[in-house]
């Protein structure tokens, strides 16, 4: 079964020129363009594609005022921005509030198509260039080397929680969603072989990883 993808973007090259390297890939279907945000809401009232991909700027509606109408009419479609704005406050916003992905429109073409494939497959996606300014907007600790065991945004993560953070405080630090970091929360339990928060932080002591 092909992934049914919508573009909506308002400049024709870049739509055009999407359209058709998207097209020429056998597990994807682009269903429709739409060059304004009415005509992507009008669009939507008869076909609705599994993946939408967004830009953020339009001459007639933002967005951020688009996925407000968008997501809670049509929950099942995933929504991953495709923008030249690499401006943290609209990426926290989009990602908080039920997008699923965000990517730069310079993104490499096999990092586009694999960020397709995961919205679908119900994951998120964040450029790496836009992960690696988001993790040093939030890090306000000087960096150190990471163990060889986590990423960066894990190793961020798991020093938040033992200062003591919520999951959803440390999604809106990390301009993720509260998803996001569940996801991660499990993730290091399992590296560190733990099941909860304070076996967590007692074992990430133990390895000289979180400082007593």
């Amino acid at each position: 079964m092909k992934i049914k993808v919508v573009l909506a973007d308002d400049h024709p090259i870049v739509t055009e020129g999407m359209k058709h390297l998207l097209s020429a890939q056998e597990h994807l279907e682009v269903i429709a363009t739409y060059a304004t945000g009415a005509q992507l809401l009008e669009g939507l009232k008869s076909q609705q594609p599994d993946v939408l991909l967004l830009d953020i700027q339009f001459p007639d509606i933002r967005g951020t005022e688009l996925i407000r109408e968008i997501i809670p009419e049509y929950p099942d479609i995933r929504i991953l921005i495709l923008s030249s704005v690499d401006n943290l406050s609209d990426i926290r916003y989009m990602m908080q509030n039920g997008c699923a992905g965000y990517m730069l429109k310079n993104i490499a073409f096999p990092l586009l198509l694999e960020a397709i494939k995961k919205v679908y497959d119900g994951e998120e996606f964040i450029d790496p260039s836009l992960e690696e300014l988001i993790l040093a907007a939030g890090n306000k600790q000087e960096k150190i080397l990471l163990p060889p065991q986590l990423t960066q945004r894990e190793l961020k993560i798991l020093k938040l929680i033992a200062e003591g953070h919520t999951s959803r405080q440390i999604a809106a630090m990390l301009f993720l969603s509260h998803r996001t970091i569940q996801n991660n929360r499990q993730v290091l339990y399992q590296k560190f072989g733990v099941h909860n928060t304070a076996e967590l932080i007692k074992e990430s002591m133990n390895q000289g990883i979180i400082k007593g």
